[in-house]
């Protein structure tokens, strides 16, 4: 068992949530109409809670209960303020950002600009700074202003300034050499303890400086990694919202008179891809040849019972520059195998599809491994870890895989992320110069039709270059206490939970 105790905080100032319930039926009323525990049923452990060393959604999640970075999202995701009152490019090279002036951490000692110049030029050494691309300093102006200066401008960096890892972070706490300064934020609420495999806990900062505080007393996560074990603990009143439910089980559900079951488009991306440095997939036409031999309506049956939409484009919906009409590369066996003959592949081979061992991956893999098989390609799949999967792929081991991907905001988070040269989060191991270009050239392009064109094309080359096959956009589907109250759930499944309760 491992167990960590200290001080986390984030959240996001207003039009998010937060929450409070009851876990194993034994959390008591706090006198206020609510429950004073809310227990999340979450599909995974938390792994990591130092910000800027970790990338987990998981993580992420429960991040934004105790820190706070100079901006957030309003439910349509668009940029509100929030440590910060404003940012301005001044010129193309520099940006001036003024933060509020009554912020405090959860220690109770003063946020300043200091502590934002210390978060952002620490954020430079650490692997997440590839989320500030431009960025080379940050200077303190005074107590409450500081500027960014950048060598290029971008049309993503201040909708970067809202990305969970920034939280801004304490100055005072890392000097004083104390065990996980990383703990000390400005959220609503603080971090507790975890035990792994069973718990991690956060508790109401008393001393939170804003006017929209945490509700509920604590707020629990339960990693219940078997899906059916969510449903039967929700259905006991053990945890309050079931994360990630199985779809098998929705209408099983929806008949308990003491749960509500929603469902609303989601962000996910799901897709396979392939490691282009190994042969034969360094070949176009093997790449276009499996594209056009996986069937997504039936991976997406298989996969979550039909409830998401089919996807032939890399980015995901709902992004700015979103190309819905992409034709891609539809399920055609036929031209499957034409491609793959004109690769020298007539008879097939033999390769492996690695895949995380956890839903809906092998039901996924299953639907792939019989749609290659009728090409010629012998497909063998083996699983792992999620962990162990992303280490596989980062040091580039694996043939095929299978990963998802959620943005919500920013383009150039997958298009510089999955598919520029040397990024951290390419799996395909995929490089290409002009591609490169077309990168950079959206994310600083300041004329928009221009850039809504080379966007456009960015999406079309990609595709043809089929380093990924783009499967399908999985629905958000949660079910959780018919007393939960929640503001809103984030289409992509980053919840705010600090302003959730359930209401008594």
């Amino acid at each position: 068992m491992k167990r960590i105790v200290g001080f986390i905080l984030f959240a996001s100032l207003f039009l998010a949530s937060c929450g409070k319930s009851n876990a194993k039926k034994s959390g008591g009323t706090a006198g206020t109409g609510h429950k004073e525990e809310l227990i999340i049923g979450s599909a995974v452990d938390i792994n990591n809670l130092n910000l800027q060393k970790q990338a987990d959604q998981i993580n992420n999640i429960c991040l934004k209960l105790t820190h706070q970075g100079l901006f957030q999202l309003d439910k349509e995701n668009r940029r509100i303020p929030c440590l910060a009152t404003e940012a301005k490019w001044i010129d193309d090279h520099t940006i001036e950002i003024t933060l509020v002036r009554n912020a405090c951490f959860s220690d109770g000692t003063p946020l300043t600009a200091k502590d934002v110049k210390f978060t952002y030029d620490m954020a430079l050494t650490n692997p997440v700074g590839s989320n500030l691309t431009g960025l080379t300093s940050t200077d303190v102006v005074d107590d409450y202003t500081v500027r960014m200066h950048m060598s290029d401008y971008s049309n993503d960096f201040l909708m970067n300034l809202t990305f969970i890892p920034f939280g801004i972070q304490s100055k005072a706490a890392y000097d004083s050499g104390m065990k996980e300064p990383w703990l000390i934020g400005s959220g609503q609420y603080i971090f507790d303890k975890w035990v792994e495999g069973e718990y991690s806990t956060f508790v109401k900062n008393e001393k939170y400086w804003g006017d929209n505080p945490g509700i509920a007393e604590r707020i629990t996560f339960r990693p219940l990694l078997e899906s059916s074990s969510r449903v039967i603990a929700l259905q006991n009143g053990e945890i309050d919202v079931c994360i990630d439910p199985p779809i098998n089980e929705l209408d099983i559900l929806k008949q308990s008179p003491n749960i509500t079951v929603h469902e609303q488009a989601g962000t996910r991306l799901f897709y396979f891809g392939v490691n282009c440095t190994k042969k034969p997939f360094d070949n176009q036409k093997v790449r276009q040849a499996i594209a056009c031999a996986i069937d997504r309506e039936s991976v997406m049956q298989a996969a979550v019972k039909g409830k998401g939409t089919p996807q032939t484009t890399i980015l995901n919906r709902g992004l700015w520059g979103f190309y819905d009409d992409m034709p891609g590369f539809g399920y055609d066996v036929e031209r499957a195998k034409k491609l793959l003959a004109e690769a020298g592949f007539a008879n097939g081979f033999n390769t492996t599809l690695t895949i995380a061992n956890s839903s809906p991956y092998m039901s996924i893999a299953q639907v792939i491994q019989y749609n290659l098989k009728v090409i010629g390609i012998n497909a063998e799949i083996k699983t792992m870890e999620d962990a162990t999967l992303k280490a596989t792929c980062k040091a580039g081991t694996q043939d095929m895989f299978l990963w998802r991907w959620n943005e919500t905001i920013r383009p150039d988070c997958v298009y510089r992320d999955l598919f520029y040269t040397g990024s951290g989060s390419n799996f395909h191991h995929y490089s290409d110069k002009a591609a490169d270009v077309l990168v950079d050239k959206v994310l600083k392009d300041k004329d928009a039709d221009q850039r809504a064109a080379d966007s456009k094309e960015l999406q079309t080359y990609l595709v043809n270059a089929c380093p990924q096959v783009p499967l399908y956009i999985a629905n958000l589907v949660i079910a959780y206490n018919k007393n939960l109250v929640m503001p809103f759930f984030r289409s992509g499944g980053d919840h705010e939970w600090f302003n959730a309760y359930i209401k008594q």
